[in-house]
């Protein structure tokens, strides 16, 4: 219910933004309570109808009939075969599944030339489903088309159509989902190769915060007008920078996780598989010259266009909608990690869901001008939450596919359906209060090195001041998990306390603090406060989260 009120509160702010201005005292008021009662009435139905997620049997029922429809599909394009063979392993099907099969044979038969002369989509879907499914395997063919991929950026630092001199938005995500799986087998891609594409993406960028189809490049940052605009291409586009900025370590999941960085070398032909305690580390590449303050700029301001226009609409009308469907999947799995705050329910999982509930064709799968086979693989890849999965497995938290993902703590590894997975149980707030009462640092440790394994449900008045204290006199470790727990819980209330927690003598502490507002104030770059902070960057930043507080809550007593 809690997020339910904030789904409200938030809807009603937006709402009011774009309709009130102008209008007299009492017909804001009216207007308020207008759009007051519309959006209880919408909650009420939404919630009455029952959020889903991939585990929810409505979904399974998609999903299940959606694969059976794929078998012994007549798609013969590289990336088709690709794509419908990751939607039959990201749901735990054997590797040894025929159409598994059939797309490692057509990968293993294309050479280096024809790999170079394929397109952008095949090359980019061809890495991802071999990586996914076994790098070490299929290491080989994995830097066949690793250096096809390479070669085929352009002059411009993006990736597009052989015949357009001009970057392709749609394209490039491919191109960076690709980097992002070979980062996390163990092969590099070139930092330079990075930064230029990352590059093109914040020159590419429109004015409103979105992206186009074919980017124009201005000579400078100073944003332009870009074409087709859509929400496809924003989750294209946004998904695309958070991607390359978490490989250059320019953004890092809030928490604890630290980061790696991989040292150039040779390109290799040879793939090394991770070392099993890189599994709690997020690897990044080093020497990146990319402006993080304009990388932070950009995220946030598509932000801040994906709340002002997504809507049920604008699923209905986009032109690929089970391609943009995965798109938006993408950029919002990786939100989620940089955020390290996942949603259960997520509004845009609903609506997507009801979306492609309403268009099933009868006999399982979906169309759409990709064709029939390729519409289908989206929509369930979409409906799995697959990149969330690649990234829990590449945490050591989530399904285990091709020897990836396995988990430090094997006591939490079972069977489920032939698969081994990771059994999720995270650690409730009056388990972890217990833990301070008693020796559990190591316990502790472990809480703070995973930043989603904290719950925060139902937390009453009692366990809010005792986390409030914790904040204040607690152990390091109890600190920084006292100041997660009071940002999880997104209120305004404990603002004051996140405030407090800035001053702490440990950056750990710090830099938890300093996430947990930008989580609680929805500010994606918060007040600036680097990570490696000086006094004068601390105490500039505490000034300017007092003045915010007192804006957002003019009546509260003046912070000291």
């Amino acid at each position: 219910m809690d997020d339910a009120l904030s789904l409200c509160a938030e809807r009603i702010a937006r709402t009011n933004r774009q309709q009130s201005s102008g209008l007299s005292i009492g017909a804001r008021h009216l207007h308020l309570f207008l759009s007051l009662t519309a959006v209880l009435v919408t909650l009420v139905t939404t919630r009455s109808a029952g959020a889903v997620n991939p585990e929810s049997p409505e979904v399974r029922q998609l999903v299940v009939r959606g694969l059976a429809s794929l078998n012994g599909h007549q798609e013969a394009r590289l990336g088709g075969l690709c794509l419908v063979a990751l939607a039959f392993i990201k749901d735990g099907n054997s590797p040894d599944h025929p159409e598994v099969l059939r797309a490692i044979e057509a990968c293993e038969n294309t050479t280096s030339q024809q790999a170079r002369d394929a397109d952008v989509y095949s090359n980019g879907l061809a890495l991802i489903f071999l990586c996914e499914l076994d790098a070490a395997a299929h290491r080989d063919t994995i830097a066949r088309f690793a250096g096809a991929m390479r070669n085929r950026q352009k002059p411009n630092g993006a990736w597009g159509y052989d015949a357009y001199r001009t970057g392709d938005t749609s394209q490039t995500q491919y191109a960076a989902l690709s980097f992002w799986e070979l980062l996390q087998v163990g092969q590099a891609p070139p930092v330079e190769k990075v930064d230029a594409c990352l590059n093109w993406l914040l020159r590419t960028q429109d004015p409103s915060g979105a992206w186009g189809y074919q980017g124009k490049v201005p000579e400078t940052f100073d944003r332009v007008e870009q074409r087709k605009v859509t929400l496809s291409m924003l989750a294209a586009g946004l998904g695309s920078t958070m991607i390359f900025s978490n490989v250059l370590g320019l953004t890092k999941p809030q928490g604890a996780l630290s980061s790696v960085p991989v040292e150039q070398k040779e390109t290799s032909s040879v793939l090394t598989r991770a070392e099993p305690e890189a599994k709690s580390i997020m690897r990044t590449l080093s020497g990146t010259s990319v402006d993080r303050d304009r990388v932070l700029n950009a995220i946030s301001d598509g932000q801040s266009w994906f709340d002002k226009n997504f809507s049920e609409e604008e699923i209905g009308d986009a032109e690929y909608t089970s391609y943009m469907l995965y798109s938006l999947e993408r950029y919002k799995s990786f939100e989620e990690l940089l955020s390290s705050t996942p949603d259960p329910e997520p509004r845009w999982y609903q609506l997507g869901y009801e979306y492609l509930k309403k268009t099933e064709l009868a006999g399982g799968g979906w169309k759409g001008k990709s064709g029939q086979p390729c519409s289908t693989a989206f929509a369930i890849l979409f409906l799995l939450r697959s990149t969330q999965k690649s990234i829990k497995a590449n945490m050591g938290q989530g399904t285990l596919v091709g020897g990836r993902g396995l988990s430090a703590n094997l006591s939490r590894m079972k069977m489920r359906q032939g698969r081994l997975v990771t059994e999720e149980k995270p650690t409730e707030i009056d388990k972890f209060l217990t833990l301070l009462d008693g020796d559990g640092s190591a316990e502790l440790e472990a809480l703070v090195n995973d930043p989603l394994a904290l719950q925060v449900s139902n937390v009453g008045p009692d366990e809010s001041r005792r986390l409030q204290q914790l904040v204040k006199s607690g152990t390091p470790s109890g600190r920084i998990l006292a100041v997660r727990a009071l940002s999880k819980m997104r209120d305004l209330d404990f603002a004051p306390t996140l405030i407090y927690a800035l001053t702490d003598p440990d950056k750990r502490v710090v830099r938890e603090a300093r996430d947990g507002l930008r989580f609680v104030s929805r500010r994606f770059r918060g007040f600036g406060l680097p990570d490696n902070f000086t006094d004068s960057d601390r105490f500039s930043a505490i000034d300017k989260w007092k003045s915010w507080y007192r804006i957002v809550r003019p009546s509260a007593p003046p912070l000291p």
